[in-house]
């Protein structure tokens, strides 16, 4: 049973109510959620545990793996050396990284929306590896050589796909035009900047699969079973996926990402004019989506699931972190949970 704060107004109370009641049908062990909103106060509540074994609740400041929200750090470290004169935004890679096997017309601007065309590395027999090897430390480059047997999925700048590999790519540039490490340029161009101090892309290592607290775990739901992969290394994720941060960082970040805070005018305005996503009222720009109407972006690692988003229309800005990858009925947890957070939150009914 969660607790809420006294604090909360009963608005407020009754809102965070509903969301643990869904958390609690969708089986997720654990989830923090924040939401800021001009005309009202700011929220964040731990829901649920952090450990199953324990029962230990989870707290509002832990730092959990936050999967592919980390494309958004990595596509404003990418557009911050574009204004620096490292790289252009419409550069072919091959003119910088001549031995990848890319074909021509793969942008930069390519990778960033997913329009390059690459084909995927993470395919389901890739993660029952990750999981019968979970110590395994992957490169980059091992990253690029799986997903290159197979074929390119459609001519650059053809179509859209969802690209796990691109953003690989774009970390291996991001170090090749600059000589430092991905990770560093994060904290240097990013992290810093915004004062994000809890949030860090680790150093692809043996040792960095454990989260700052130990004690608090992620769990992969195979059926009705919770199975603990918190120890699973995500040196295969990288600058696709593998940063970890808190709720109250994010609301910073995408608020941060959304207004342009670290970039120039134009620039800004090249990474919101998003490409159509197939099948969907969605956009998606240079690492940053459009959720119909509320832009950031989502994650999913073994273990965790996130969504960060901030609606420009009202000045919400939502964020949820669950301690699983995937509801008992198969659905995003941290998605649900935020579209839920939205929908109370809509005109008229708070």
């Amino acid at each position: 049973m969660t607790t809420l704060p006294r604090e909360l107004s009963p608005t407020v109370a009754a809102v965070f109510a509903a969301v643990d009641a869904e958390r609690q049908r969708l089986g997720v062990p654990g989830a923090v959620v924040a939401v800021r909103s001009p005309d009202a106060e700011p929220w964040s509540v731990a829901l649920g545990v952090r450990d199953i074994a324990t029962d230990e609740p989870l707290a509002v400041d832990a730092v959990l793996r936050v999967g592919s929200v980390t494309k958004t750090i990595v596509a404003t470290v990418v557009l911050r050396l574009i204004e620096r004169g490292e790289l252009g935004l419409d550069d072919d890679i091959l003119a910088h990284l001549p031995h990848v096997r890319v074909p021509s017309g793969v942008t930069v601007r390519r990778l960033l929306d997913m329009t390059a065309g690459l084909p995927e590395y993470t395919t389901e027999e890739f993660m029952e590896i990750s999981h019968t090897t979970p110590d395994r430390v992957w490169g980059p480059q091992e990253l690029l050589d799986l997903a290159f047997r197979e074929p390119h999925r459609f001519a650059p700048g053809s179509s859209w796909d969802y690209c796990n590999a691109g953003y690989i790519l774009l970390g291996m540039l991001a170090e090749h035009v600059t000589g430092d490490l991905v990770e560093d340029l994060a904290r240097k161009l990013v992290l810093d900047p915004l004062g994000l101090h809890d949030t860090s892309l680790p150093p692809r290592s043996a040792a960095g699969t454990s989260l700052p607290d130990a004690t608090v775990r992620g769990y992969h739901r195979v059926g009705a079973e919770l199975v603990d992969t918190t120890d699973v290394n995500p040196s295969w994720a990288w600058t696709a996926g593998n940063a970890i941060s808190t709720a109250d960082d994010l609301v910073v970040l995408v608020e941060a990402l959304v207004r342009g805070d670290l970039l120039a005018e134009e620039t800004q305005r090249a990474r919101l004019a998003g490409v159509p996503v197939p099948g969907t009222d969605w956009s998606y720009g240079l690492g940053i989506a459009n959720f119909g109407g509320i832009w950031g972006h989502n994650g999913e690692l073994p273990g965790f699931q996130t969504f960060a988003g901030h609606e420009p229309g009202t000045g919400r800005t939502i964020v949820v972190l669950a301690n699983v990858d995937k509801s008992t009925d198969e659905v995003n947890p941290a998605d649900t949970l935020a579209a839920l957070v939205r929908r109370h939150l809509a005109p008229g009914t708070a």
